[in-house]
């Protein structure tokens, strides 16, 4: 979204909940290939979620592919891993340290 002042600023990084007819209770949290892995289950999510999404948004920025296909070159890439790092304390812990490294 564009605000009146004219920032931009990102509001939704395409989550979706996937619900069980049978239990009502969500079943997938999170868009496949944009989800953590702690979405899907394998751990609590937390903040650190999101940066996971920002890294695998930022790779389809500049490559058009998603990070298991292709990675960013360069000093890209390595924030891209470290975004999507399957070890949750491998990751940036804050927006703003991936802003920093940006």
């Amino acid at each position: 979204m564009i605000g009146k002042d004219g920032r931009v600023v990102l509001i939704d990084l395409n989550a979706a909940r996937r619900v069980s007819s049978a239990t009502k209770d969500t079943v997938i949290l999170g868009t496949v290939g944009y989800a953590s892995p702690e979405q899907l289950g394998i751990a609590q999510s937390d903040p650190r979620s999101d940066i996971y999404a920002a890294g695998v948004l930022l790779n389809v920025m500049i490559t058009g592919k998603h990070p298991s296909e292709k990675i960013a070159k360069g000093k890209a890439g390595r924030i891209v891993r470290k975004c999507t790092s399957i070890n949750l304390d491998q990751r940036f812990d804050s927006a703003e340290r991936l802003a920093a490294a940006l």
